[in-house]
């Protein structure tokens, strides 16, 4: 994790980038305690048959199955699809738990990697 001592940001590897074959795989978890927003940067370089990470939250770490999907209403991006390489990002300006991360699931080969910025509340871009 790399902190940016101008902006109080942090940046980490979610996912390294890495060829992946088709599954499910979870980024690590932005601790909400240590940055009130997040955003998740999505890069993926080569894209085969589909691609979609879901926003999650959860107050256990701990436990891989205490993560749910968020929903619509609460401020923050629920979800991106990709339908070819490219970028996209989630945002979380309103977390609903303690910590949050992305459930990416692709389908066929895919390269990708995911960037997990958290830090003081900021404005974000209107999309």
């Amino acid at each position: 994790m790399i902190r940016d001592i101008g902006s109080n940001f942090s940046v980490a590897d979610g996912l390294p980038a890495l060829s992946r074959t088709a599954a499910t795989y979870y980024t690590a978890a932005v601790d909400h305690a240590l940055g009130r927003t997040a955003a998740f940067h999505i890069s993926c370089g080569i894209w085969n048959t589909s691609f979609v990470a879901t926003l999650q939250h959860s107050d256990d770490d701990a436990a891989a199955d205490a993560y749910i999907d968020e929903v619509a209403g609460a401020g923050n991006d629920v979800s991106v699809t990709l339908l070819e390489a490219g970028e996209g990002e989630i945002n979380v300006p309103n977390p609903r738990e303690r910590y949050s991360r992305l459930k990416v699931v692709v389908g066929g080969t895919n390269v990708f990697g995911v960037t997990n910025i958290s830090g003081p509340l900021r404005t974000l871009n209107a999309q």
